[in-house]
C-alpha cells in the first residue's frame, strides 16, 4: 500500500512539474522602450503593474533611454533591422521617417477612429499617412500659450500679472537687471530652442503672415517673418530682457530653471516644465509660481499658434506579439489612464474628453491657462521640427550676438530659408 502511495505521489509531482513550463510558455513578453524622464517613467511603471495584474498572461519588459541617444536607438532598431522592442515611445518629428519606411504597425481601424474623433488635430499630424494612423498620441505638445510667473517676486514688487503682451513687455523692462554683461534678474525668458520657435511662428501667424507655402516648403523672407525676428532679437540685443544663455545651453539647464533659481519673473513655456519646478526645485504651484495665459502678440487678433505631435506609442511592424502590444497601448490610452498620465507628467491631454474633464482640471489647474486656446493650435508641418528649431535658434543667436554672420535681419531670414530648403525634408 505504501509503495503504491509513493508511486502515485511521484507520478503526480511529475505531472505538475511538466505543467509548469507549459504555463511559462503561455506568457507573452512585450518589450517596451521609452525616453528617460522620471515623471513619465514612474507613471509607466504604475500602468504596467496594473496591466500585468489584469493580464497575467502578458509581461511588459520595460527599458528607458536618455533622450539624446533615443532617436538613434530607435533608428538602429527599426530602420536597420537591429534588435529592439515591440512598443516604442516615439517623438512626433521622428515619426515621419519611420512611417515613410513602413516599419510601424498600422493602428487597428476601430481604435484609430475612436482617437481621431476625440483628439486635437495637431496631435495627429505626423501619425497619419494616406488615411491610416501609426501611433497613439500621449500629449498635445504645447510650447506656446502659457507664462510661468514667479509669484513671490511679483508680490514683493507689487506688480499685477499681465493681461496683454504690451504689459508683459512693460513688466519685463521694469524688473530686468543686467550688470557688466551679466543678467542678475531676467524679466522675460523666451529664448530656449522650443519656445523661441513657438513664439516666432505664432508672431508670424498673428500678424497675418504665413511661414509655409502651398507646397509645404518654408519661407521666412516675408515682411511678417522678418519683423517678428527683429522684435525677438531686440528684446535681448537692445532691451536686455534676458540673455542668450538658455539659447546656447551655456549654463547646462533649460530657461525655466531661472524661475527655480529666483532669477526671473516670467518664462514663456509649455506646462511640462511645471512638474520639473516642483520635483527639481522644490517649488509649489500657487505658492511659489503660477501658470497664466500668454496674451496674443497682437491685441484683438485671433490667437493663432502652432503645436506639434508630441510623444506617441507605436508598435513595430515586424513584432510577433502585435495583439498583446496593441492591447497594452489601448490600456494606456484609456481616458482614465490618460488622465493620470497627463496629470503626472504635467502634459496637455491629446484627447479632448480628458482635457475638458473636470477631474483633470481639478488635478491639473495649469490647464485653465490654455484650455480656451487649444482649438486655436495649428499643426506645425510635416517635417522634423528639431531641424527647424535648431536652424531658428542658430540664426537668432548670431543676430543677437552680432557675430558678423549676417549683414541684416533680412539677410539672416533669406539665408535661413535657403538653409532649410537644402536641409529640411518635407514629407
Amino acid at each position: 500500500m505504501m509503495k503504491k502511495l509513493v508511486t502515485f505521489v511521484l507520478a503526480l509531482a511529475l505531472v505538475l512539474g511538466l505543467c509548469i513550463p507549459a504555463a511559462n510558455a503561455a506568457t507573452t513578453t512585450v518589450k517596451f522602450w521609452t525616453h528617460l524622464n522620471n515623471a513619465w517613467n514612474d507613471n509607466y511603471k504604475e500602468l504596467i503593474a496594473e496591466f500585468e495584474a489584469q493580464n497575467p498572461d502578458i509581461k511588459i519588459e520595460y527599458e528607458q533611454f536618455p533622450y539624446a541617444d533615443f532617436e538613434a536607438k530607435i533608428q538602429t532598431s527599426l530602420l536597420t533591422g537591429g534588435a529592439g522592442a515591440d512598443i516604442y515611445e516615439v517623438w512626433g518629428g521622428w515619426m515621419l521617417d519611420l512611417v515613410a519606411n513602413d516599419v510601424l504597425s498600422e493602428m487597428p481601424a476601430e481604435f484609430a477612429a475612436e482617437l481621431k474623433e476625440d483628439t486635437y488635430a495637431p496631435v495627429l499630424g505626423t501619425l497619419e499617412k494616406d488615411g491610416k494612423y501609426y501611433g497613439a498620441p500621449l500629449e498635445l505638445n504645447v510650447e506656446y500659450g502659457g507664462i510661468v510667473t514667479h509669484k513671490r517676486l511679483f508680490e514683493e514688487s507689487g506688480l499685477a500679472y499681465p493681461t496683454t503682451w504690451e504689459e508683459v513687455l512693460d513688466i519685463a523692462r521694469k524688473v530686468a537687471v543686467e550688470k557688466d554683461g551679466v543678467m542678475e534678474m531676467r524679466g522675460l525668458e523666451y529664448a530656449t530652442s522650443d519656445n523661441l520657435t513657438a513664439n516666432y511662428l505664432a508672431m508670424i501667424l498673428q500678424n497675418g503672415g504665413e511661414y509655409r507655402k502651398e507646397d509645404g516648403s518654408l519661407d521666412f523672407t516675408t515682411p511678417e517673418a522678418v519683423s517678428a525676428m527683429k522684435e525677438l532679437v531686440s528684446w535681448i540685443k537692445d532691451e536686455h530682457l534676458t540673455s542668450l544663455e538658455s539659447s546656447t545651453g551655456s549654463l547646462g539647464y533649460d530657461g525655466h530653471a531661472f524661475i527655480g533659481l529666483d532669477e526671473c519673473y516670467m518664462v514663456t513655456r509649455g506646462p511640462w516644465v511645471l512638474a520639473d519646478l516642483v520635483t527639481t526645485y522644490g517649488m509649489e504651484e500657487g505658492v511659489d509660481f503660477d501658470y497664466i495665459p500668454q496674451p496674443a502678440f497682437v491685441e484683438g487678433v485671433s490667437q493663432r499658434w502652432v503645436a506639434e505631435t508630441g510623444w506617441s506609442l507605436c508598435v513595430a511592424k515586424n513584432t510577433s506579439v502585435a495583439d498583446a502590444a496593441w492591447k497594452f497601448v489601448k490600456f494606456v490610452m484609456d481616458p482614465d489612464n490618460m488622465l493620470r498620465h497627463n496629470v503626472a507628467c504635467a502634459q496637455i491631454p491629446p484627447r479632448k474628453s480628458v482635457a475638458n474633464n473636470p477631474e483633470f482640471i481639478e488635478n491639473a489647474p495649469y490647464i485653465k491657462a490654455l484650455l480656451d486656446n487649444l482649438d486655436n493650435a495649428e499643426f506645425i508641418g510635416k517635417f522634423n521640427s528639431d531641424v527647424l528649431k535648431d536652424t531658428i535658434r542658430r540664426t537668432f543667436v548670431s543676430l543677437c550676438s552680432d557675430d558678423g554672420t549676417y549683414t541684416s535681419v533680412e539677410d539672416a531670414c533669406q539665408k535661413m530659408t535657403e538653409n532649410l530648403a537644402a536641409n529640411l525634408k518635407i514629407y
